[in-house]
């Protein structure tokens, strides 16, 4: 049965037709409200208003790996809090080229944004747009999106699916490209830059073309206090190798090293030398420079480095004994026979040199290859055997020493000292650190360089 309502507001109409609340007499009047709440005073139209309820039978997750979408903005004048607001209705979301992956990594760097794909590098400008003029050169202006244009930078390179190897120093971002088996580094921003520069071309280009392919992280962080980007490559294929070093022809009698070093190569990159100097026998999950200091985490803990307030040698809690040791290559003229006289070196007392031997080149005359292009230890300064002082000599706040090659004679097969040198076209040196043989420099040792004169055998 119909009935009549009373609507006390004044967004209502009235059509004919309705019975009496209560009776069954027709009063010829039905009272209607409108729907919405900010409908006109008094107003002569009305309608439904929006539908409260609607079923969607194709509901399901979207997921879009290559497109941004950003909020509302926060007002700290205000307090007024719009971060978790996202208008359907307005344009927020950006798209980067799929063909080229997913968005891996986002890093914000002046009024620009980075966005680091698989296989690209992109840069957005933020809040304003470019324009070009007829000589192609860019013009910014203002614009109304808050992400601009955006632009690829030059190169094939990307960050592959390892965000985790991204670190940043200035205006230079440093990645890595498992897939290409390259690390990179960007070098841009509003002071300008070289763009995306392959740094592992620099004389690893073999190592991580072999090794990245292996990874299944790729940690990486910058070392403000050294100036050196820090990567790690992980995994389980990945074979460091073994340190295993003997005491050997010396004189200290302390015990050989026998370290295995499996499942990880971590190794820097100095902006200085434009090179890798180095591995590291620590293994990082990650790493931060903060106030000038440099930490790096293994699992939950945390490690301050180069803290002179704890025992020298421990790495993540590893001691190291001795002897300390150093290991590099002499390659000047890498195509020239080279004959290497001496061997010196700045530093603190106490270094010798364990061994030192060229590149297999043959003497004529010698039995085996390797007789020639050895070198006997050069002990630490001091050293004297048989009334000879046969290790380094210190003059003017340096150490000295001749090379002595292993020769044998030919005819007689009998072994004798040569003060000619060892002969080849590079030489790999293993530098030792057994005691330290001065007070002061009871609890640390130092190499600031070493040197070698050499002369050219033949081109």
């Amino acid at each position: 049965m119909a009935v009549t309502i009373e609507i006390a507001y004044f967004n209502s109409i009235v059509i004919a037709g309705g019975i009496k609340a209560g009776s069954a007499q027709a009063t010829g009047l039905i009272h209607v409200e409108e729907s919405r709440i900010k409908g006109e005073f008094n107003g002569k139209q009305m309608d439904y208003g929006a539908r409260a309820h609607v079923t969607n039978e194709r509901y399901a997750q979207t997921t879009r790996p290559n497109t941004m979408i950003y909020s509302g903005i926060f007002n700290s004048r205000t307090d007024f809090n719009g971060l978790n607001q996202f208008p359907i209705a307005e344009e927020i979301t950006r798209s980067v080229d799929l063909s080229h992956g997913s968005i891996q990594k986002l890093h914000a760097e002046d009024t620009n944004l980075n966005i680091f794909q698989e296989n690209k590098v992109n840069r957005a400008l933020i809040d304003k747009d470019a324009i070009y003029t007829a000589e192609g050169q860019p013009i910014t202006t203002a614009g109304a999106n808050v992400i601009g244009q955006i632009t690829p930078y030059s190169g094939k390179y990307g960050i592959s699916r390892n965000p985790e190897s991204f670190a940043v120093f200035a205006n230079r971002k440093y990645f890595a490209d498992k897939d290409r088996g390259v690390v990179c580094r960007l070098s841009g921003g509003s002071a300008g830059g070289d763009g995306i520069t392959p740094i592992s071309m620099y004389g690893m280009k073999d190592f991580f073309k072999d090794n990245l392919i292996l990874c299944d992280n790729i940690y990486g962080s910058f070392d403000e206090q050294k100036q050196k980007y820090v990567i790690s490559l992980q995994g389980g294929s990945i074979d460091g190798g073994k340190i295993s070093k003997s005491s050997t022809g010396t004189s200290s009698g302390t015990p050989s090293i026998s370290t295995a070093v499996s499942g990880y190569r971590t190794l820097c990159y100095d902006e200085k030398v434009q090179g890798w100097p180095s591995f590291y026998t620590y293994k990082p999950t990650f790493g931060v420079s903060l106030d000038n200091e440099y930490y790096t985490f293994n699992g939950s803990n945390m490690y301050r480095h180069y803290d002179t307030s704890v025992q020298r040698g421990i790495f993540y809690d590893q001691v190291f004994p001795s002897p300390a040791y150093v290991k590099f290559l002499f390659n000047d003229e890498p195509s020239a026979i080279k004959t290497f006289l001496t061997l010196n070196y700045e530093g603190t007392t106490g270094w010798s040199m364990e061994s030192m031997s060229s590149s297999g080149y043959l003497i004529s005359g010698y039995t085996s290859s390797t007789e020639a292009t050895d070198a006997y230890i050069i002990p630490s300064e001091g050293t004297i055997d048989g009334g000879n002082t046969i290790g380094f000599v210190k003059k003017e706040n340096k150490y000295f020493s001749e090379l002595r090659n292993k020769a044998i004679d030919f005819f007689q097969d009998q072994e004798y000292f040569n003060t000619t040198g060892i002969k080849g076209y590079y030489v790999d040196v293993d530098m030792q650190y057994w005691h330290p043989t001065e007070a002061a420099e009871a609890d640390k040792a130092e190499l600031f360089a070493v040197g070698s004169e050499a002369i050219v055998s033949s081109k």
